[in-house]
This record gives C-alpha cells, structure tokens and sequence, in this order.
C-alpha cells in the first residue's frame, strides 16, 4: 500500500493517528489474505468525503470447533451491533454465541469467522450504509455478494445496469455499513 493510501486512511477516521496507524498495521498482520484496494479510490474518497470502512477480522478457533468460529478482542468502540455486522451476524447471535459475556475493552469474542478478500469504501452519511467497491479480475456478483453479508440479487439491485459478471475496473455500490 503506498503512503498515500495510508494518509487517507488517517484522514477519513475518527480515531487518534496513533491508535489508527497501529489498528491499520494489526489488520495487515491479523488477515491471512489481503484486501482488494484500489489505490486510486483511497484518493477520491479523501477528496470527496468517502470514509474507509476496514473489516474487523477474527482469529480462527484453534481447535475447529464448532466449525466456523473464532475469536474477536472487543476495542473501545466496539458494540455487540457493530462487531455483528461486520461478521454477518446479529448482536442476539454473538451474545448467544458467548452467552452474553461482559463486554469489556480486551476481552475475546467467540465470531463467526470467515476469510473475506473485499472491502468498501464507505459513503459519508449515506443512510443505508452503503460504499464503494471495485471489482476485479475474477469477480462475480455471488463472490461479491458473500463478503458484504449479502447476496447477488441484492447487489443487482443495487447496480441494475452491472451484469453477474461485472468488468474489472467496474465500481459497485455494496453494503458498508460496519465501522
């Protein structure tokens, strides 16, 4: 990522640049596959109010059981809805999963835990949470769909002139509401 990308990072957050800068080099070391950014997009988001919204991510349960889970440490701005939305749950779901645990600054979550390759550019004061996504090489509106806790009909309607099969380059508008 170029340093460009990482000003904009800083820029379009509300945290401490401090406490930006090491959450963003935690995300880089916490996912075992990398984001799809597109570098020229961190640009315009900067210059055109567009947040970054960055995936919270999970540590696989060690011991695969139950199948799909893993853990999440809890942030100070962390709730039960935001940490749910980004792992495609509901905060009734999490709290059943951790049988409504403390929620508390550096306690671990059991998640719903799954690699996502994709992330958004969020849109500022869009009141469905939408953002921005830019496909690539690959891609298919299902693929898409899975990493934005959605599916493909929804993303249809979204972007009704974009084939399942969008061009790489194609920007779509997703869900991006987490963050």
């Amino acid at each position: 990522m170029s340093n460009s990308s990482i000003t904009v990072l800083l820029h379009c957050t509300t945290q401490p640049s401090s406490y930006k800068l090491n959450s963003f080099k935690r995300l880089l070391l916490s996912t075992n596959s990398t984001m799809r950014f597109n570098n020229s997009l961190f640009l315009l988001a900067s210059f055109l109010g567009v947040a970054t919204a960055f995936r919270r991510s999970c540590r696989p349960n060690a011991s695969g059981k139950p199948a799909g889970t893993g853990f999440y440490t809890i942030t100070t701005s962390d709730t039960w809805e935001n940490i749910a939305a980004d792992f495609c749950s509901s905060a009734g779901e999490l709290k059943v999963m951790n049988h409504a645990t403390s929620f508390e600054t550096g306690a671990f979550l059991s998640v719903p835990c799954k690699t996502r390759k994709r992330d958004c550019s969020r849109i500022q004061g869009d009141s469905e949470g939408n953002g921005y996504y830019t496909v690539v090489a690959g891609d298919d509106l299902a693929n898409i769909a899975g990493d934005f806790c959605t599916d493909a009909n929804t993303l249809q309607q979204k972007n009704p002139t974009t084939s399942s099969n969008p061009q790489a380059g194609a920007i779509l508008v997703v869900p991006c509401g987490w963050n």
